[in-house]
Parts: structure tokens; sequence; C-alpha cells
């Protein structure tokens, strides 16, 4: 998502440099609440924003005129002009159907992913559960943007195949049923079950459908999971991954690691308000991390926070049999990976100490930090498209 920011961005004149463009981007990360922020102090943060850069130049739509962009990994200030190829550029973003086409005037797009049905079944989809608790102006449209992306993303060289009764040729359905399966396994971190069509679960379950999703897995560097719940594919390599869970460098993500443990326990959910008062808690343990949620309302922010990434990695889902303020928040079944943490909450306390000690310059070592790496798993959340 971050390049195609880079790129929107990138259409404000024939020259630029990296720090103004950087700062453009955060900006329009910032104003956005369906984007992801992007924080140019983050290490981690300016390595995916000279990753975009460096597959721009490599598509010509850049060019280096003055520097070279990989300093900026190393500082912020790195300083690299740049010459814009605008009319590549505006050739280079596309999709099957234009979002005009999709987008009724005067829609506002709806941040965050779509969620588990409260009961799933095989034959459920993916529905505007995302959307809970949020309230759209009178006169303003509601839009799940990941109903937006599939819309944006319907290919007319398939036809019908979506279709539960096609017109269109076997051999054109099992094209559609092995592109679509196979693009959702790269794209997304975890692809449940219920969030594929009876025919696509028929197409996993034959046996060429599970020989061409192993072997795009191996060609493409993965390791493909199978369990009774869905599919994933994990980056041992971390190559496709855009994104870490967990982090030590993402307050949110720690909490959201610590969380996953009080929502395990309680398979009927809890609400925004109970993760509040249980985030309260972690934050009175460990004074000296998480400055940034030390407000009033810190604690209510750190659950949100965390409950936001936990939905992004498919760990958790808002009930859509709530909504508002009690929407309520349940553990979906990729959370089990992290049981271990459960069983030993002194390596959840270590991490956070860790970042913490990282904040304020107080950094003993590296094994106060192995906690959450050996619990990673490096899984691809939209790394490639």
């Amino acid at each position: 998502m971050l390049f195609c920011v880079v790129a929107a961005e990138l259409m404000a004149g024939p020259v630029t440099t990296i720090g103004l463009l950087a700062d453009r981007a955060a900006s329009a990360c910032a104003a956005d609440d369906a984007l992801p922020p992007f924080d140019t102090a983050s290490r981690a943060g300016r390595m995916a924003f000279v990753d975009a850069l460096k597959l721009l130049e490599s598509l010509g739509v850049v060019s280096a005129v003055d520097g070279v962009t990989d300093t900026y990994v190393q500082s912020e200030e790195a300083k690299v002009l740049y010459r814009v190829d605008t009319t590549r550029l505006v050739r280079l973003l596309a999709a099957p159907v234009a979002p005009s086409r999709v987008v009724t005037a005067g829609a506002s797009v709806a941040p965050g992913v779509g969620d588990a049905p409260a009961t799933p079944t095989a034959d459920d989809t993916p529905d505007d559960a995302g959307k809970a608790g949020a309230t759209p102006p009178p006169d303003q449209e509601l839009i799940d943007i990941d109903v937006l992306i599939a819309d944006m993303l319907v290919e007319t060289r398939y036809g019908d195949a979506a279709a539960e009764a096609p017109t269109v040729s076997d051999s054109r359905r099992n094209l559609w049923l092995r592109h679509s399966v196979i693009r959702r396994l790269v794209d997304d971190p975890v692809v449940y079950r219920w969030q594929l069509s009876a025919a696509q679960l028929a197409y996993l379950a034959t046996p060429t459908g599970r020989t061409m999703v192993r072997r795009a897995a191996e060609l493409a560097g993965f390791e493909l999971e199978e369990r009774a719940e869905g599919y994933l594919f994990v980056d041992p390599d971390g190559i496709a991954t855009d994104s870490r869970f967990p982090d030590d460098a993402s307050s949110a993500k720690i909490a959201g690691l610590m969380l996953l443990d009080v929502l395990r326990a309680a398979p009927a959910g809890l609400t925004i308000e109970q993760l509040a008062i249980e985030a309260g808690r972690i934050l009175a343990g460990l004074p000296s991390w998480a400055k940034s949620y030390r407000s009033e309302e810190g604690a209510h922010r750190l659950a949100r926070d965390a409950v936001t990434e936990l939905r992004m990695f498919g760990l958790a889902a808002l009930d859509t049999g709530h909504t508002g303020a009690s929407a309520v928040v349940r553990a979906l079944p990729a959370a089990a990976r992290y049981r271990d943490h459960r069983e030993d909450r002194s390596r959840l306390t270590d991490v956070a100490s860790s970042a913490a000690k990282a904040a304020t310059g107080d950094v003993t070592g590296d094994a106060e930090r192995g906690a959450a790496r050996d619990a990673e798993r490096d899984v691809a959340s939209g790394g490639q498209a």
C-alpha cells in the first residue's frame, strides 16, 4: 500500500527529493484512516519506503540524479534527488475496473478489514464487519475497503466464472479458481475456509488444486501450512513480508501479543472496554514502556491499536452480532500459533521491558529482546500483488 501512496505523491512534480517525498507520503497516510501509518523515524518504515522507491526505479518511473536511495535506510536526513517520469507513472497503476466505476459520488471508505461472521461456515464470505462501530455522515455511503478492492479486481477475461452457475468454459473457470485462490494466499496473512467460496474450497480439495497451490508456494519461496480452519503461506526468509507480528519495535503489536492471552481465554469474546482495562494493567506493570499511551485515554487507545494489529494479521475479529461501543473482539484460530506465551507470561514481560529500555537508552543486550524473536513467525501480509 505504501508503494501506491508513494506513486500518488510523485505526481506532484517532475523533480523531488527523498526527504520531501517521504514527508508527503507520511502526511498522506496520517490524513487517511484507511491507510496504515508511515513513520519516517522508524527504520522499518524507511526500509519499506526504500523498497517502494527501488521498485519504482527498476520500472523507470524515478531515477536518482544525485545520491543513493539505500542511504535513506540509515538516516532520514539522507539527501537524494530524483527525476520523475510522470508519463510512465500514469501508466503504471492500473486495475481491471477503475475505482470511479465501483465508488459512488460522495461515498466514504471505511478503514479496517472484513471480519469473521459470528458463526463461520463453509458457505460464509467476508462481509462488512470491519465497519462495526463506524457511523458515516448522513449524506455519505460507507464503503468496505475490502469490498472496494475486490470489485476493482474483477477481471473481464474470466467472465462470470465467480457466479454460482457460470456460463464460461470449465478451463476458464479453473483458471479463475487457481488465480483467485493463490492470489489471496499470497496477499493475506491467513485465509480461513469461511472466507472462500464453495467453488474455491472444492478446488482446493482436488488433487490438481492442492498441487498448484503447493507449487506456487514453492516457486515463491513460501511454506504452505494447511489447517482445519484455513490456509497460510509462511515467508521464512521475510523477503515478501512488509509487516511482522510480533514486532518489538511497536507498542501496539506487543500489547496485541499480550492481549491474545486474554482473548484466547474468553471464547465468547471481550469488548474494547474490557480489553482497555487489561491494557491499563499492562501499562501499570511497565511504567517505562509505551510512553505515547500515558494520557488519560491511553489504555483505551492502546487496546484499540492492538486490536487493529490483531485484525490486520487475521488473529482477531469484531463479532458482527454487536455494534458500536459494545462490539465484541474474538480471537481467531490463527491466534493459537502464540499459545506458548500464555504458559510463560514472563517472556511477554521481557519483550515489553526490552522495548522500554531501548526507548530510554537502557539496553543491556540481545538476550532480553530474544523473547519476541523466539515466537515470531514471518507471515506474508500483502507483500506481493
